[in-house]
């Protein structure tokens, strides 16, 4: 009989992504001035001499929870969109997605306008942060769009799609109505020439 493995050590990369992945959670759910670092760090398992040898400030690790929030979305978006080849079936799911998402347990709205609300004005790189994911959303709705209606027509049509997107979570959050959604999509559809 072989005797058990003893217990790995967690790695320094690991406990930092754990920290990071809890953070995550709780701020999506809580809020970024609500939620605390001792909340973190209870429900995260880590001492306080942990986060701060990986994070300086609160303020940086929310910064890097709204960076892996950004890659997690933007992956999960492109995964779902790319299961559709047809052009105008892969702009109608961007929206399904977000139905889908509107509709899961606890949705509680778009990190990144939560956190521009929050810190409204008062640190740069968290603006910047949800500034940049909004812009890439954009620049996503534009390269679906440009099938559709040509490279010169895309980015105009992408920002008022985004536009739709981002009250579409809004209505979401504030009524519970996932099928806000699927209004937003009756509305970018009617933003698009009959032959699109």
């Amino acid at each position: 009989m072989s005797s058990p493995m003893p217990p790995q050590p967690v790695s320094r990369a690991d406990k930092r992504a754990h920290l990071v992945d809890t953070a995550l959670s709780l701020f999506a759910a809580g809020g970024y001035h609500a939620v605390g670092i001792d909340r973190v760090l209870a429900e995260a398992g880590v001492a306080k001499k942990t986060l701060y040898a990986h994070f300086p400030s609160k303020n940086a690790l929310i910064a890097e929870v709204l960076r892996e929030r950004d890659r997690r979305f933007r992956a999960s978006l492109a995964a779902f969109v790319d299961r559709q080849s047809v052009p105008i079936d892969r702009l109608a799911a961007v929206f399904v997605w977000h139905r889908q998402w509107f509709a899961e347990p606890g949705f509680a709205g778009c990190m990144f306008l939560n956190v521009a609300a929050e810190f409204h004005g008062e640190v740069a790189e968290l603006q910047q942060l949800a500034r940049e994911h909004k812009q890439a959303v954009e620049s996503y709705l534009a390269g679906l769009l440009e099938p559709l209606v040509g490279v010169d027509a895309a980015p105009a049509l992408a920002a008022d799609f985004n536009l739709l997107l981002d009250g579409a979570i809004g209505v979401a959050l504030v009524s519970g109505d996932a099928g806000a959604a699927e209004r937003a999509w009756n509305m970018a559809r009617r933003l698009l020439p009959a032959t699109a």
